[in-house]
C-alpha cells in the first residue's frame, strides 16, 4: 500500500515538473554560468590546484563541484511544491484520504530527487560540451547514482522545513541560509588544503564535501586524501537521517493551519 501510494504521489510531482519548463530553464541558468564564466574567470589558480595535487585544468577540477550545486539548489528549492499544494488545497484532500501522510513525504522526496538528477544531468552535458572530459564515459553511471542518493537528503531538508514553515517567506529564509552556505563550506570551488585549518575542519563536518570529493574521483580519476569509502559511508548516513527526520517531520507538522 506504502508503495503504491508514494508512487501516486511521485507520478503527481513528476508531471507537475514536465509542464514547469520555464522553471527547467531557470534552475539552469546559476549553474551554467558558474561553469561556464566562473570556471575561466579563475582558470589562473591552476598553479594552486596543481601544488595540492590536483593535475588538471581549474574547469575539471570545479566542475563536480556545479554539478553538486545543482543538486543542492534543485532539491532544497523543491519543497516549495508542497507550501503551494497546502494552501491551494491539495494536501488538505490527501490527508483526508486513505493515503498515508509518510507515502507523501516519501513521494514528493523521490520526485524532486529525481528532478535534481534530470538537472545534474544537463550540467553534465555543458561540461562535456566545453571541454571537460571523463577518464571513463562509463563513470556517468555511478556519478548519477551517488547524484540521486546524496539529492535524497536535500529533498528531505527541503520537505521538512515545508511541511514546519508558517509561511513562504519562513520557507525562502530557511532554505537560503542553508543552501549556499553549505556549498561555499566544501571543496566545491578550492581544495581543502587551501582553507585555513578552522574552516577546513568544519568542511569535514559537511555532507556536501564528501559528495563533492567522491564525483570529483570520479570524473577526474584524482583521489584526495577522504576515502570513497568513506564518503560513500557519510552521504548513507546523510540521506537516512533526513529522509528518516523528514517523514517524521511531515506526518506530525503538516495538518497544522499555514
Amino acid at each position: 500500500m506504502i508503495i503504491s501510494d508514494t508512487y501516486t504521489i511521485f507520478w503527481r510531482e513528476m508531471k507537475r515538473y514536465r509542464k514547469s519548463r520555464s522553471g527547467v530553464i531557470i534552475r539552469l541558468i546559476q549553474p551554467a554560468i558558474w561553469i561556464i564564466v566562473i570556471g575561466n574567470t579563475f582558470a589562473g589558480t591552476q598553479p594552486l590546484i596543481q601544488s595540492v595535487g590536483f593535475d588538471g585544468e581549474y574547469i575539471e577540477f570545479m566542475a563536480p563541484g556545479v554539478v553538486i550545486l545543482t543538486v543542492i539548489f534543485t532539491s532544497i528549492f523543491g519543497g516549495v511544491n508542497t507550501l503551494w499544494d497546502r494552501r491551494y488545497g491539495f494536501m488538505n484532500q490527501a490527508l483526508t484520504s486513505p493515503i498515508s501522510r509518510s507515502s507523501i513525504a516519501l513521494g514528493k522526496i523521490f520526485a524532486i530527487s529525481l528532478i535534481a538528477a534530470l538537472q545534474a544531468s544537463l550540467i553534465l552535458g555543458i561540461a562535456f560540451a566545453i571541454g571537460v572530459s571523463f577518464p571513463n564515459p562509463i563513470l556517468i553511471v555511478p556519478i548519477m547514482a551517488i547524484v540521486i542518493l546524496f539529492s535524497l537528503g536535500f529533498s528531505g531538508i527541503s520537505v521538512m522545513v515545508a511541511a514546519t514553515a508558517k509561511s513562504q517567506e519562513t520557507f525562502w529564509g530557511i532554505i537560503n541560509f542553508l543552501g549556499m552556505p553549505l556549498f561555499m563550506l566544501s571543496p566545491a570551488l578550492f581544495p581543502l588544503e587551501l582553507m585555513p585549518d578552522w574552516l577546513a575542519s568544519a568542511a569535514k563536518l559537511n555532507p556536501v564535501t564528501y559528495a563533492v570529493l567522491l564525483i570529483r574521483g570520479l570524473m577526474t580519476g584524482i583521489t584526495e586524501d577522504i576515502s570513497p569509502m568513506l564518503s560513500i559511508v557519510i552521504i548513507l548516513a546523510f540521506v537516512m537521517v533526513m529522509v528518516g527526520l523528514a517523514s517524521y517531520v511531515f506526518t506530525r507538522e503538516v495538518n497544522k493551519p499555514f
